[in-house]
Order: structure tokens, then C-alpha cells, then sequence
């Protein structure tokens, strides 16, 4: 059986830092940082806007992403249930990559490149590998050594406490994204219509099964989800498409050697992990708002809550691009990636959240004004019946006697209570 399908994936993670970057120590570990010349910038601010290239190929952590690799090289074996039986797999792991981002957040890459007989070992494989649950298992022992291992150690040095369980590789989630590439012969899709394209295309952006190769499968998507969908598609050449999901990002191709290159720099490299970063880090600003808010009785210190505001106002101002390309398909591509990973909801829902603390502090505020005003309302009034008093004291020459003085006093304040009361009853209509 021929290998023809070439597969490049990109399996990602996110994990949030508790301590200083150690860059010695990584790379005492066999990490590389990878360095971005004056020509590369300039290049790159060619194509896409200069904050966007600025911040994917940053000199510091806290402009944008500064990335270290490790190169592996090496092949694996792993065996999978294919259609309920077991197949063994020959990949080869060919690089670690770390992100380190702005706001302590860390995003990691393993690349794994596959040469594949059809369809489904694509799916299978990539499947298999995404789910972290399995990585202590004796079926991933190979895997793990090669590629997970130096992923736990360099954690694990960022991480007040050391790794306990795989799980924890990705932080509110339960797998792996992946962004892969299918190259397939053209004898694949020779033949097959636009709408078996759409099928085939969700099959593998989901790692479903291929039951017949281009054809409708039970579990493919409907046409009303396809037409609602329609967003998170990149159709316009004949020779590749993509799709974009929440957990997945797939482009289909054949015979596309040469933009390869082009894929795996610049629409992964800086498009999907700058959106994937975005998504996270609004994801966690989200929960940590909530927090903030339900914590101390559903009372936000206003000192919380500020810092939240700041730190968030600084995240929107330098690690949020609306436009991020003079051409269109990059930003064609950053549209279906953002729609997929559901970016703007985030940043509504955010919005919201701060909205209605804003209402809330507001209402407070007018509230503690409006006890002030009473206060000063009470000692102004006060102040007006003594003077009242004093002042009937002295015509009725009664202010040697302290008794009758408090009488009429009492007497004024009553009666200014009473018409009070009955001002009061009025507005409310009573």
C-alpha cells in the first residue's frame, strides 16, 4: 500500500506560568530561541500590518511572542483502532516549540509529520495523539519520552508545584487543538463535487472516521450547519480549502508542496497562535472577572477589580488586532480562524461582565452620596431648629429656663418631621 497522503500536524497547548522564564535552563535542556533579523521583520511588514509582525516575532515576553524549539527527529511507532481493529502507525516527531506570550501565558506545539495510505490514518492517528488523558499509558510510552516529556520539564520549572497529571498539560480543556495539513493525491479528490469536498473536509477537521472517501457519512455534518458555518470556511482556490474549528484548523490540499512554507510560518506560526493566545487569555480574563466579582460576599474590591481593568485595557491595546493584513487572504484566514475560536464572544461576554460591575459601582456610589446628603441634610436641619429656638428663646425670654427651651425645640422638630412626612407620602402618591 502507497504512502501518497503527506500529513503535517501541529498539536497545541496552554498552560498559564508562575514563575520568571529560565532561559539558561532551557537551554541547557536542548531548547533553541529562534531569533527574527532586521530583514524578516521588514519582509513580513510587507504582508501584514507592522503591530501584527511586532508582535509575533517580539524580542521580549512582555511586547508579544518570543518562541524556543527543540528539535526531536525521531520516529515513532503507535498502535490505534481503526474501524475496530488495530492498526500500528510509523510517525515522526519532528519539533517541540514554545510560546511565550504576554499576561504568563505559555502556548506549546509538538509538530508531527506522517506519511499516510489514505484518509482515515490521517484522522486515526491525530486522534489518538490529541487526548492527553491517555499520555501516562504504556501505549503512549514512546510518544511521551520523545515528545511530552521535555513539554512536563520545562512546566514544570514555571509551576510552583510539578506536574501530577497529564491532564494538567492544557488548561481548560481536555485535548490537544491541532492544526494540520493534508496534502492527498489528486486521484483523491479528482472527481468528487463541492458538496463531497465539504463532507470529506469535516470528517478530518473532526477526526471522524471516512467510511467511504468523499462520499456522505451518517455522522457529516447538515447543510443547515454548513450554511451557518460558512464563516469559518476558506474555499478559494481549487487546489486546497480550509476549514476552522473550535479544536481544529484543516486544510486540504493536493499536490501543494509549494505553499507549504507559507502554511506553517504565517497561518500557523503567527495567525492561529496569535488568535489562539487571544482566545485563552480572554477566556481567562473572563473567569478571573468572575471571581473577582463573587468573591467577599458578591463584592468586588474596587482595588480587584481595577487592576482586572487595567491589565485588560493593556491586553486589548497590544495583543488585539481587528486588521492584521494589506492582502486578503491572510486576513481571510485570521476572520476563519477568530469566528471558529469564537474570539468576539469572549470579548462581548467580557464586555458584559464589566459593564455590569460598572453599573454596580455606580449604583453604590450614588447610593453612598445619597446617605452623605442625608447626614448633611440631618445636621443642617439640626443646626436650623437650634437656631430657631435660640432665636424664639430670646423674643419670649424663656432662654434661661432650659426646660421650655427643650420643649419649643422639641416642638419645631416635630412639626419639621411632620411636614417632611407628609411631603414624602405626596411625591409617592399616597
Amino acid at each position: 500500500m502507497s504512502n501518497d497522503y503527506k500529513h503535517i500536524a501541529f498539536l497545541c497547548g496552554h498552560f498559564k506560568r508562575e514563575k520568571a522564564i529560565n532561559t539558561e535552563l532551557l537551554e541547557k535542556a536542548g531548547w533553541q530561541r529562534i531569533e527574527f533579523t532586521d530583514d524578516d521583520q521588514r519582509k513580513g511588514k510587507r504582508y501584514y500590518y507592522p503591530e501584527f509582525m511586532e508582535f509575533c516575532h517580539a524580542q521580549s515576553v512582555n511586547a508579544g511572542c518570543v518562541r524556543y524549539t527543540r528539535k526531536v527527529d525521531s520516529k515513532v511507532s503507535m498502535t490505534v483502532d481503526v474501524r475496530g481493529s488495530s492498526r500500528t502507525y510509523s510517525f515522526l516527531v519532528k519539533e517541540l516549540t514554545f510560546y511565550f506570550m504576554p499576561h504568563y501565558m505559555v502556548l506549546y506545539s509538538l509538530k508531527v509529520e506522517q506519511d499516510a495510505s489514505c484518509f482515515d490514518d490521517c484522522s486515526a492517528l491525530i486522534y489518538t495523539l490529541r487526548y492527553i488523558d491517555g499520555f501516562g499509558t504504556e501505549e503512549y510510552r514512546d510518544f511521551y519520552c520523545l515528545a511530552v516529556q521535555p513539554i512536563v520539564q520545562v512546566y514544570d520549572s514555571l509551576k510552583e508545584h510539578p506536574l501530577q497529571d497529564t491532564t494538567m498539560l492544557v488548561e481548560n480543556g481536555n485535548k490537544l487543538r491541532v492544526f494540520q495539513i493534508i496534502d492527498a493525491p489528486a486521484s483523491a479528490l479528482d472527481g468528487l463535487t463541492d458538496d463531497q469536498k465539504r463532507h470529506l473536509q469535516y470528517d478530518l477537521a473532526t477526526f471522524s472516521t471516512v467510511s467511504v472517501e468523499g462520499n456522505k457519512a451518517i455522522d457529516s455534518p447538515s447543510e443547515k450547519w454548513q450554511t451557518s458555518n460558512n464563516k469559518c470556511r476558506v474555499a478559494v482556490f481549487e487546489s486546497w480549502t480550509a476549514l476552522s474549528m473550535l479544536d481544529s484548523f484543516n486544510i486540504l490540499c493536493s499536490e501543494c508542496e509549494s505553499q507549504m512554507e507559507n502554511w506553517i510560518y504565517n497561518y500557523f506560526g503567527c495567525i492561529y497562535v496569535q488568535a489562539l493566545f487571544q482566545k485563552v487569555c480572554l477566556f481567562d480574563f473572563n473567569n478571573r472577572f468572575k471571581q473577582a466579582i463573587t468573591a467577599q460576599g458578591n463584592r468586588a474590591t474596587s482595588k480587584d477589580v481595577a487592576a482586572l481593568v487595567s491589565e485588560f485595557e493593556a491586553f486589548e491595546r497590544k495583543c488585539c488586532f481587528n486588521r492584521i493584513s494589506y492582502n486578503f487572504l491572510p486576513q481571510l484566514v485570521s476572520d476563519a480562524v477568530n469566528n471558529s475560536l469564537e474570539i468576539n464572544d469572549e470579548m462581548r461576554q467580557l464586555y458584559r461582565i464589566m459593564d455590569k460591575e460598572r453599573t454596580r459601582n455606580e449604583a453604590l456610589g450614588r447610593k453612598k452620596i445619597n446617605r452623605l446628603l442625608v447626614c448633611i441634610s440631618f445636621l443642617t436641619l439640626f443646626s436650623a431648629i437650634w437656631d430657631a429656638t435660640s432665636m424664639s428663646a430670646k423674643v419670649f425670654n424663656f432662654e434661661d429656663n432650659l426646660m421650655t427651651f427643650g420643649i419649643v425645640g422639641l416642638i419645631m422638630a416635630v412639626a419639621v418631621g411632620v411636614v417632611l412626612i407628609y411631603l414624602y407620602k405626596s411625591q409617592r402618591g399616597d
